[in-house]
Parts: C-alpha cells; structure tokens; sequence
C-alpha cells in the first residue's frame, strides 16, 4: 500500500521512507494555503486573479500498479463490462 495524499481532487503519492510526523506536518502546512481562481478579462488577456477557499487535503493508502498493469486491468474490465451489456441487451431483445 502506497501512502496517498490528495489536494483538492489530485492526489499525489508520498516518498516511501515519509514519516508519519513529516505526514502531519505538510498535511498541516498545505491546509493553510489559500487556493487562487480567476476571471477572464476580455479584450487585453490579462486575469483578474481572487483568493477563493482553502485547500482540501486528505490522506488516503491505495494500491499502485505501474502505468502498462492498470491500462492491462483497464481493458480487461472494460471488455466484461461490454460483454455483460451485450448479454443483457440479448436477453431484452428476445
């Protein structure tokens, strides 16, 4: 299990070795920042930039395959899951 830590919606593995304390600490840390959104200023392609809210942070352990293993996994699950809805589609038509 990988230790997981998400920032509003992305997450973001942790190096192995962290620390539980360390964790903590930046957990902490990224709490306090202040997430930044804009609004367009048409006609000169500048933005007008705003504090919105603060940022959402969540720490999480998952399962990490390498890139080819969930793209293998992927493929698989999608080929059932069309060949369950084509039996299912089958079943109604008859």
């Amino acid at each position: 299990m990988a230790k997981i830590i998400n920032i509003c919606g992305t997450r973001f593995a942790l190096p192995e070795g962290m620390t539980n304390k360390e964790i903590q600490a930046l957990a902490g840390f990224l709490v306090t920042l202040t997430k930044v959104d804009y609004e367009y200023c048409w006609g000169s392609g500048d933005n007008f930039s705003y504090a919105q809210e603060g940022a959402s942070v969540s720490l999480d352990e998952l399962v990490l395959m390498t890139k080819a293993e969930a793209k293998a996994a992927s493929k698989k699950s999608n080929e059932a899951y069309e060949a369950k809805k084509a039996a299912e589609a089958a079943g109604t038509e008859a």
